[in-house]
């Protein structure tokens, strides 16, 4: 196709439709951050709107609805380049509000905050919401705003936020511990730098040393170059990359969410802080226990009752065989704990977020 039809083609394209009823969620980043999309979704629709969706069609199409009943969802059907423009159209002013759930990704001044004219033009929405899922740059540079979003509490230099913790996927299967195996899922852990798989290879090699082996760990997410043991080889599933109805599917036949978290990793800092992995929201969304470095559990509302946690590295081997051994009731108990402690943070964040729009 050449440039020229390309160009016809985009401007020919009809601009999604807004009206008084319409809250619009942006998610200006396309390779990331895409979980927290039906989350948030959800809680517009529980607050009474209908909601337009604006985030790169690719990733709708790997399946992140797949298990969300979209009524009253609209997909805008535009890439981040027709995205950007459509925002600086008089379209954006009938919307009640604008969500965006990626605030890194947009243009800043010089000072740091969001550039909104270069965003929105002259004229942007009614109302704008922002969440942010690094928020050390904007309080170091004295520009936080308590409004803004984020996935839980902080815990630096005595920030506040608003926080509004998206974990609803749609229907999924709570299923029970496995008959056989338990299977360790890792998200995202195929990299020494901040999922430090060697760490889990060490811990999985000592469980076998020990005499147990039935166990399997899967791991989802870009490859690394760490190899797996030989020792541990008939245990390791190595997935890669996955869409999420994939993604999905194997949440729901994991025993377990597995990560290797450490309080002493610089680059598990942003983990501290802030920050949040996607994996807390799979945990709570699917009703699957975590097993993870205590630190980490308790700032993210875990605790002994709703997921295996361990202090430090050395008892990730511990916390491993404490999931294998654990028994059908005492696992569907913990998932009924992970239930109720979900149901209050779903609860909550509904509450601030229908308090930031009200006001």
């Amino acid at each position: 196709m050449s440039s020229l039809k390309r160009l016809k083609n985009w401007i020919q394209r009809p601009w999604p439709e807004v009206d008084g009823n319409t809250f619009i969620l942006w998610e200006p980043c396309s390779k990331s951050h895409g979980e927290v999309v039906p989350g948030y979704v959800r809680y517009l629709q529980d607050l009474g709107y209908e909601v337009l969706v604006l985030m790169t069609p690719a990733r709708l199409k790997e399946g992140l609805f797949s298990r969300f009943d979209e009524d009253g969802v609209r997909h805008g059907g535009l890439s981040q380049r027709q995205i950007r423009r459509f925002v600086k159209t008089p379209a954006m002013q009938k919307a009640v509000g604008l969500l965006v759930t990626t605030v890194g990704k947009l243009p800043e001044t010089t000072a740091g905050a969001v550039d909104l004219e270069t965003v929105f033009g002259k004229q942007g929405p009614k109302q704008m919401f922002f969440v942010d899922h690094d928020v050390r740059k904007s309080v170091d540079r004295g520009i936080w705003d308590k409004r803004f979003i984020t996935l839980r509490k902080l815990d630096y230099k005595n920030a506040e936020s608003t926080v509004v913790n998206p974990h609803f996927f749609g229907t999924v299967d709570v299923t029970p511990k496995s008959s056989g195996k338990t299977v360790l899922l890792a998200v995202g852990a195929a990299r020494s730098k901040r999922g430090n798989l060697p760490l889990v290879f060490q811990s999985a090699m000592d469980a076998v040393r020990q005499g147990h082996s039935d166990f399997e760990i899967r791991l989802i997410g870009k490859p690394g170059t760490d190899p797996v043991p030989e020792p541990i080889r008939p245990n390791v599933s190595i997935l890669g990359q996955v869409p999420f109805d994939r993604l999905y599917r194997e949440i729901e036949n994991a025993d377990f969410l597995l990560t290797s978290f450490q309080e002493d990793n610089e680059d598990h800092e942003f983990y501290k802080t802030g920050g949040t992995s996607g994996a807390f929201q799979l945990s709570y969304g699917f009703s699957t226990p975590m097993i993870v470095q205590e630190t980490f559990g308790q700032l993210n509302d875990l605790n002994d009752r709703n997921a295996i946690m361990y202090r430090g590295d050395k008892e990730m081997t511990d916390a491993i065989l404490r999931a294998i051994n654990l028994d059908k009731q005492s696992y569907a108990v913990m998932q009924k704990e992970l239930q109720a402690t979900a149901g209050r943070l779903y609860e909550m964040s509904l509450k601030n977020l229908r308090v930031i729009i009200k006001n």
